[in-house]
């Protein structure tokens, strides 16, 4: 078994011993009972208050860093596991993710209760403010995590406390990037004899906390997974048993986020429906995944859960991932854990140009190949997060948790069996003995659990069912799948999980022992008939249709077998032409793929794509299918903006310094016998005269600084340098304490330059003693400058607006080398707007008119329509369609000429000329989105126009009054009755075959009554 098995088995092991290890828990009645049923009961037995929240607006909405479907989260660890360098962590995240990213301090608990101490962060306090501190140096987005479980390195208070004078707003007043407190695992640890906490007392101590970090614009994370114990612990017991906690989740859910955690083999889907439930009735602004090894469970052949974890890989939590952000709204990604094994990994030997040996780290190849990558699909609006109104009405069931009498699992989890027969894995069981994190189908939504309905958005669900009344409602399984099965009409058949909201499609292979699943999917914007999907092991897949192509995001990265290609099939049926398609690897160290298609004569084209991670497709077809579905909604992603300029003291930890000829370097001092240090360890200098140590500090602001060093010798020491930028600026004078655990400091004050600044400690001659280094610190005017890491880059300039002359124009986009287009060659209101090959079709002609006030309007030849700005919207992502022409706000634009020769944007008067017509996503395929974005001066959002050599064709116009109504129905009918008639023979031919007869009449009619409709 792999080293990183065992453990996360070890560790899993750690956690049951604490859960069935709880020393005796006082109640309101003052009763003691000992062990884990009193400490239980004992909880259970506190007076309830079920009486449904009344739903108010939190006290501020000023919150540092906004979460939400626009503004998604990634949680990447600093993890003390890993005895990381922030620094080094944070630069190791690609630039165009860490905008989005918080980093969590994650002060990973491990605790020797034996001798009572720690065994991975000695102080927690101050490890998290050393490391924040670099956090705010680099201007990145920080939490801290403090607990695993009941074991916490910081304080519980009770609810009324002060928190204005604890550590918790210490760290909000100090640090601008700092948004809030990660609290893992809150289901185990707690009322042990080192850590006497109760988990009423943990969620009193929440309530204060959550009312401060609604205070300072922040956020109290809490991650929850369960077992057999933890259900009297729940989000929903919770809320039923802590008044105070109750209370503040109605004043400031805004500031709470709750996840999904997967340390434990059990309760799965009672996990998925609590977290959502808490999400949709208005408990909680957010929700999350924390993806986690350690919940993993094999499966044998007849679907029976397993001991090992070899059929683990980290892409087996991509579908948790894709189903919980597609579907259900989760707008955060947190980990995936292990973080050691799977995230980030130390890797030695590293030599800079002048000897230093340098720690470093790197990412696992399977981090950036699943969760980041997938993440991308996310900030791209691959993956549109739907919001918490679409999410209510997709998912359309909630069930209300109001049982008062029974057992714990009857009084707080959900109901038993309210997963089975629908979406619960056939071999799995309930409850405890749910182990299986995947779905049969994806045919229902996910059914969430909730205390209850907080406010008019949550109470807009459209069947609301009481738990206590279950039992009697579904008599039997078949009768509970009779009423789903009405409101939830079967679109696919098969044995691969596949759900559906709007165009976006999520699939994959439930199957954990290595066998093919698959489907067939019933299209409903694409043209063609249906798609059938095969996977193989460990496939996932996006799939997003529209009319005349489909997009797939395939992953099946396996890290453990990183060159074998794996079989992934596709096929659509009732193709009417033969498709294309394109492919694009977008993996790291990923072998190359192979992707082949074939086109059999029955009109089924068959993909065949092997690969071993993650992988776009674009597949080009079409087929004879009508009445497809055309409006769906699209992403909205915007950066968040970047944190206030930190202006406080920068520590430079001496466990993280390069170093030469030193004595050794103390990752960890847990079980050094040293105490004191204020990080997780510190640096054995050494007594050599030839040891030296270096750091690099930054600054905005040249100028005079102060640079105290942290150190400890049992000698008196004068054959130490400070040098800065390579000059020698003292030799300093070290004190000897009492002991190495005798802390001294030294200050000099240092000149530094503006940016990078070199400082080193040089040894000139052999130590009397050896000497330890904890750290330096460095405190001055580092400016007020805008940090370079997360900016908006700097925004070109539109240019002047110029004239162009009145007159018929094909519009072409700069990036894609295709022109502006009415999908489908179809003129009627509400009809998209897309790029496509230069054909001469009507629907790539445009007449441009001048209207006054440097603004022109776009009218298609198709028509009395104008290119149109969707609802007049001022937001990115807005969609351009064609709508009746009426010179409104939505329908004006302005022709901006940037440095690009020849090139324009097109502005909008609906954004007030802050956005522009743009080539989403900066695809190149036929039928590519064109919508309304933020100007960035890229090709996508410039256009060229090309004057057309075509007459002024207005399709339908059979009298030539540049108009098409009633009158050209009458012309046209009198026409091809054999009246002698002037008309225009090319408006007439309204399907362009070059005849004029009863078909065009037909169109000309369905047309007409469209528009009086």
């Amino acid at each position: 078994m792999k080293i990183k098995r065992f453990f996360a088995m070890l560790i899993s092991a750690v956690m049951m011993i604490s859960m069935i290890s709880f020393l005796p828990f006082e109640g309101k009645s003052g009763a003691n009972k000992s062990g884990i049923l009193g400490g239980i009961e004992a909880l259970a037995n506190q007076s309830l208050n079920i009486t449904p929240l009344t739903a108010y607006a939190a006290t501020t909405s000023n919150l540092r860093r906004p979460v939400s479907s626009e503004q998604p989260m990634l949680i990447v660890h600093i993890d003390t596991w890993n005895y990381a360098d922030p620094a080094k962590i944070i630069d190791l995240i690609p630039e165009d993710i860490l905008p989005y990213v918080v980093f969590n301090i994650s002060l990973s608990i491990n605790w020797d209760s034996t001798n009572n101490k720690w065994l991975m962060v000695q102080d927690g306090y101050q490890t998290a403010k050393s490391w924040l501190k670099t956090c705010s140096d680099k201007g990145v987005w920080t939490m801290i995590q403090p607990s695993s479980g009941g074991q916490c390195h910081f304080p519980d208070y009770s609810a009324n406390y002060d928190f204005e004078n604890t550590l918790f707003a210490e760290f909000f007043r100090d640090y601008p990037s700092f948004i809030g407190y990660n609290y893992s695992e809150q289901f185990w640890g707690f009322q042990s004899e080192d850590f006497p906490v109760t988990p009423l007392q943990r969620y009193q101590h929440f309530a204060g906390l959550l009312k401060l970090c609604n205070k300072y614009g922040g956020y109290l994370n809490i991650s929850w997974c369960a077992n057999q114990w933890s259900s009297p612990l729940n989000p929903i017991a919770m809320l039923k048993k802590c008044t105070e906690w109750r209370e503040a989740c109605s004043l400031y859910s805004e500031n709470y986020i709750l996840e999904e955690k997967y340390t434990q083999g059990s309760f799965i889907e009672d996990v998925e429906s609590e977290v959502l439930g808490a999400y949709l009735s208005g408990n909680c602004g957010n929700f999350g995944v924390r993806y986690d090894e350690t919940g993993w469970t094999d499966r044998s052949a007849d679907d029976k859960p397993l001991s090992s974890k070899n059929q683990y890989r980290v892409s087996t939590g991509l579908p948790i991932v894709l189903e919980r952000m597609a579907f259900n709204g989760a707008t955060i990604i947190d980990g995936p854990e292990l973080i050691w094994a799977d995230d980030f990994k130390e890797v030695g030997g590293v030599k800079d140009s002048e000897g230093y040996n340098v720690r470093s780290w790197a990412m696992h190849d399977q981090y950036q190949n699943d969760f980041l990558d997938v993440f991308r699909k996310v900030i791209s609006g691959t993956i549109k997060i739907p919001t918490r109104q679409e999410v209510i009405d997709r998912t359309k069931v909630v069930v209300i948790q109001d049982n008062t009498t029974g057992d714990d699992h009857n009084k707080y989890s959900t109901y038993a069996t309210l997963f089975e027969g629908l979406y619960r894995m056939p071999g799995d069981g309930n409850l405890k003995d749910n182990t299986n994190l995947y779905k049969s189908t994806g045919r229902y939504p996910t059914i969430p659990t909730v205390y209850a309905l907080n406010d008019e958005l949550a109470k807009s669900f459209d069947v609301q069912l009481r738990q206590s009344q279950l039992s009697s409602r579904w008599t039997t399984i078949a009768a509970k799948q009779n009423e789903f099965n009405k409101l939830f009409p079967s679109e696919y058949s098969g044995n691969c999980y596949a759900g559906r909201y709007e165009n976006t499609w999520v699939t994959y292979n439930p199957n954990k022992i290595g066998t093919a699943a698959g489907g067939y999917l019933a299209l409903k914007y694409n043209t063609c008939k249906q798609m059938e999907v095969t996977y193989s092991e460990y496939a996932s897949g996006l799939i997003n249709e529209y009319s005349d192509h489909i997009n797939i995001y395939l992953n099946n990265y396996d890290e453990d077998n990183k060159t074998t290609l794996k079989t992934n099939t596709f096929k659509f049926y009732g193709c009417t032409s033969n498709p294309t398609f394109t492919y694009k690897d977008r993996g790291v160290n990923q072998a190359k793929s192979i992707v082949s298609g074939s086109l059999s004569s029955d009109g089924t084209y068959t993909l065949t794509v092997q690969h071993n991670g993650p992988l776009d497709l674009t597949v080009n077809c079409s087929g004879a299918e009508t009445n497809r579905l055309k409006n769906y909604s699209t992403a909205t992603v915007t950066k968040p903006a970047s944190a206030s300029f930190y202006t406080g003291t920068r520590q430079y930890e001496g466990e993280f310094f390069d170093t030469k000829n030193v004595e050794g370097n103390v990752a960890n001092g847990c079980s050094s016998g040293i105490t004191g240090y204020w990080g997780q360890g510190f640096m054995k200098f050494g007594t050599k005269s030839t040891a030296a140590v270096k750091d690099t500090v930054t600054t905005t602001k040249a100028g005079s600084f102060d640079w105290t060093l942290r150190y400890a010798v049992t000698s008196d020491i004068n054959c130490v340098d400070l040098y800065v930028n390579g000059t020698k600026v003292k030799t300093l004078s070290l004190s000897k304490g009492a002991s190495l655990s005798d802390w001294k400091t030294i200050k000099q004050s240092i000149s530094l330059n503006k940016g990078d600044n070199k400082v080193e400690v040089k040894a000139t001659a052999t130590l009397a003693s050896t000497l330890y280094l904890d750290n330096f610190v460095v405190s001055g005017d580092f400016g007020d400058a805008t940090v370079t890491a997360p900016t908006t880059p700097t925004v070109p300039t539109m240019g002047n607006t110029v004239t162009l002359n009145d007159g018929w124009y094909c519009i072409k986009n700069v990036n894609a080398q295709k022109y502006l287009q009415v999908a489908k060659n179809i003129g009627q209101a509400a009809q998209n707007v897309e790029l496509g090959t230069g054909s001469g079709a009507i629907g790539q002609k445009w007449y441009l008119k001048n209207v006054g006030n440097g603004y022109v309007t776009l009218k298609s030849a198709l028509g009395e329509f104008m290119v149109d700005v969707a609802n007049g919207e001022d937001k990115d992502g807005t969609n351009i369609q064609i709508y009746n022409a009426y010179s409104n706000n939505a329908q004006k634009f302005s022709i901006k000429a940037p440095s690009t020769a020849g090139a324009y944007a097109i502005a909008t008067m609906a954004s007030n000329q802050t956005k522009v017509l743009d080539d989403y996503n900066f695809e190149t395929a036929e039928g590519t989105k064109v919508c309304q974005w933020t100007y960035g001066g890229k090709n996508n959002q410039l256009w060229t126009f090309e004057e057309t050599k075509y007459s002024n064709t207005i399709i339908g116009d059979v009298n030539d009054d540049d108009k098409v109504n009633s009158l050209d129905y009458a012309l046209l009918k009198s026409y091809l009755l054999g009246n002698p008639t002037n008309i225009n023979t090319e408006n007439a031919d309204l399907n362009s075959d070059g005849k004029i007869n009863a078909l065009d009449f037909a169109n000309l009619k369905v047309f007409i009554l469209g528009k009086v409709a």
